[in-house]
């Protein structure tokens, strides 16, 4: 059986993992909600859903811009999950400085996650993502993964074209199923695994935070220390 490196790194590229500290991930949660209430009104978090289900985009990016001051989110995400951290990238790691918090809206022609790979955002491939649910994910929705294989070869075949994620990617029917993960689960994945959301029909909003980490013996791309900074687990 692989173990975890092992199936990042030569495997599928992904794995849904529980997280191992839940009593600290719940201390995150409660201070994402805690920190959203002054704009939804609401205290709890499946109120908050169908608040945020109904807001424009121009409040989404103010709620978004408002979770930026949460500048321990990263760290507390990461000491959730020590040992998975630990096991691709040692104790001493660079981290993503501000976690990114992830709203989904149900309906068509919403806020969507088109299939992507983070290389094409300037990490390095030396980095992970950590990816994990505020709530259970089991409508229809949610974030699909393409297994490591497939994702190389339509990254070859862009790169044949002289494009990064271009219609090759973008254009293509993935037939994908979202992964269904419940709440105290978490997604980790490399930087070349293709993955993206499908609209989905709910009353509820999707919310998640995910973080980046490498480790600092390995080198820096376009993200640099703007990005990340150190953090010893």
């Amino acid at each position: 059986m692989m173990n975890l490196q092992e199936q990042i790194i030569n495997g599928k590229g992904y794995a849904i993992l529980p997280i191992e500290n839940l009593n600290n991930f719940n201390k995150l949660r409660d201070q994402f909600i805690e920190k959203m209430q002054s704009l939804t009104n609401e205290k709890r978090l499946e109120k908050m859903r169908l608040v945020i289900a109904n807001m424009t985009k121009s409040q989404i990016n103010e709620l978004m811009i408002s979770l930026l001051a949460f500048d321990q989110a990263s760290e507390i995400l990461i000491d959730s999950c020590k040992n998975i951290v630990k096991s691709l990238s040692g104790d001493k790691i660079f981290l993503q400085r501000r976690a990114t918090t992830i709203f989904n809206i149900p309906g068509d022609n919403q806020r969507r996650q088109w299939p992507h790979y983070e290389l094409m955002s300037g990490v390095s491939p030396f980095t992970f993502v950590l990816w994990a649910p505020f709530h259970d994910l089991d409508d229809k929705g949610g974030i699909f993964y393409i297994d490591l294989n497939n994702s190389y070869e339509m990254i070859k075949e862009e790169h044949k074209s002289g494009i990064v994620n271009g219609p090759i990617i973008l254009n293509k029917d993935y037939n994908e199923k979202p992964a269904k993960l419940k709440y105290g689960e978490v997604i980790v994945f490399c930087p070349f695994v293709l993955h993206g959301n499908v609209n989905f029909k709910s009353d509820q909003a999707r919310i998640a935070c995910s973080a980046r980490f490498q480790s600092i013996k390995k080198p820096l791309l376009q993200k640099n220390s703007d990005f990340f900074k150190f953090h010893q687990i």
